[in-house]
């Protein structure tokens, strides 16, 4: 992969504790070329959650491949997913930003999320991040159903003739390929600028709940400047 240098076909390592050093340090030196591969995921934790989640049966949830960008999924009969699409894919950021804002988006000036309390208000960690939940909760259950109704939606306006005509299941049922009926379903949600999540509210912790270097009182002004 690193000789031919090309972005697709891209490639996947199914990670498992015992895999020994040289594998790894392969993965990273493809990695670290910058062609966006492999995919890494933990086969046993993948397996087993495939298995909880979807019901997929164990010997077909081991087979399973990375459809889309990283997304587990068996590729067999009635457990591969027509649509490698996300059911919700999200500028995550905006978590943090309504947690800090009482759901008000300053950008559009307008409330959108939920209203999770003054932050200023907030004695400890364990205070903000439950307003974070509830803003993350909003946010992918809005997206979630949205981009799910399309797709039980889809056959009836669209359909995958060619999709439909090398899939066994489709063959066999005479339904679209992008039903959800026959289908275990492998739905995910992308959480784009994920990251920032994280290190925003480790940054706000230790500054003002932990060392109370930064009083809240010193982020306000910042929050004018930004349009409210």
């Amino acid at each position: 992969a690193r000789l031919v240098r090309l972005s697709n076909p891209t490639f996947g390592f199914r990670w498992h504790p015992d895999h020994k050093d040289e594998v790894m340090r392969e993965c990273l030196e493809c990695i670290r070329h910058g062609m966006g591969y492999p995919s890494m995921g933990n086969d046993p934790i993948l397996v087993e959650n495939t298995v909880h989640w979807y019901a997929h049966p164990t010997e077909e949830a081991r087979t399973r491949v990375h459809q889309a960008c990283m997304s587990p999924c068996p590729p067999t009969k009635h457990g591969f997913q027509p649509m490698c699409m996300a059911s919700a894919t999200a500028n995550t950021a905006k978590m943090m930003e309504y947690a800090l804002s009482d759901g008000y988006d300053r950008v559009i000036n307008m409330q959108m999320g939920p209203k999770t309390g003054n932050a200023g208000n907030f004695k400890d960690f364990e205070e903000l991040f439950q307003a974070w939940v509830a803003q993350m909760e909003w946010l992918m259950n809005i997206m979630v159903r949205t981009v799910n109704l399309g797709r039980a939606k889809d056959p009836e306006f669209f359909g995958r003739p060619f999709l439909s005509s090398i899939s066994e299941r489709a063959v066999e049922s005479g339904l679209d390929a992008v039903s959800p009926e026959g289908e275990r379903g492998n739905w995910w949600v992308t959480f784009f600028t994920w990251m920032e999540n994280a290190d925003s509210l480790a940054t706000v912790t230790k500054l003002i709940f932990d060392r109370r270097k930064t009083p809240w009182s010193s982020c306000q002004p910042l929050g004018r400047r930004l349009g409210r």
